[in-house]
């Protein structure tokens, strides 16, 4: 009886072990598939992500071919019309219609300039001759009377230069006038704050107000000028001193650019 005993105690402490080795297995390999199926649903994810963005890209890609063709082909068809018209005598060649193809020839200009500025800005040669900047006199120099305290940064002064005066010719051309500049010192970064008065920006335009030839207002394309490049490059110029340009707005409520640059 007691040998009896003694055999159903090991057989039990052993059924228990058994027991006991085959759950913490199976605990293993359930915790080894929750593990896999957590990673396979964060890389379907993170797929879906890199997907949308690059669908993102490429529709940016055509709209940006589609916008330069259309910047090209609009002065390009106005000066070559008046032109052949002229030479073919159906039209006399007066100083208003000159000064027309004239006008448009600018325009051309001044797109293959914006698009030359880019270019150089986002190419790796791009080389920022970093010194101490006061960023209250560059902002005076751009705006003329402007708020705030005297904060010196690290930065390239004719690409700061650059910058502020592209977010002051977008603020007069969406802005009703008012155009309102603040320099700040925030901690380790130095800030220039540039607000108008203009009717702002949607929400579904917001994300894309700094990419190459984005315009929230396609309306206003031909009357305003440029070529929705001037944004982009503030954001690759302050990108390049390792900075942050951000805008907040809302329809209606005109705009407000933050540039944050460290000391």
């Amino acid at each position: 009886m007691k040998y009896l005993l003694f055999g159903l105690i090991v057989l039990f402490t052993l059924a228990g072990l058994i027991f006991y080795n085959n759950m913490m297995h199976l605990a293993c390999v359930v915790s080894m598939f929750l593990a896999l199926a957590a990673g396979g649903l964060f890389t379907l994810h993170i797929n879906r992500r890199n997907m949308e963005k690059l669908a993102r890209q490429e529709e940016l890609r055509k709209q940006l071919t589609a916008d330069v063709a259309h910047e090209l082909r609009t002065p390009l068809t106005a000066v070559s019309t008046n032109l052949e018209a002229m030479a073919e005598g159906a039209l006399a060649p007066t100083p208003e219609r000159l000064n027309a193809c004239y006008d448009e020839i600018q325009r051309l200009g001044n797109l293959v300039a914006d698009l030359e500025s880019l270019a150089k800005t986002e190419s790796e040669i791009l080389k920022l001759n970093l010194a101490p900047v006061d960023l209250l006199e560059v902002a005076e120099e751009v705006f003329g009377n402007v708020g705030g305290e005297r904060v010196t940064v690290q930065a390239d002064r004719e690409r700061l230069l650059q910058v502020l005066n592209n977010l002051r010719s977008n603020a007069e051309k969406y802005g009703n006038g008012g155009i309102f500049v603040t320099v700040k010192n925030n901690g380790k970064y130095g800030e220039i704050v540039v607000a108008d008065d203009g009717s702002g920006i949607s929400e579904e335009d917001l994300p894309y107000i700094f990419e190459r030839f984005y315009r929230a207002d396609k309306s206003r394309t031909r009357a305003t000028g440029g070529a929705g490049i001037g944004l982009a490059v503030v954001k690759s110029i302050v990108n390049a001193h390792g900075g942050t340009v951000s805008v907040e707005s809302k329809s209606g409520e005109g705009s407000r650019f933050t540039v944050q640059l460290k000391k």
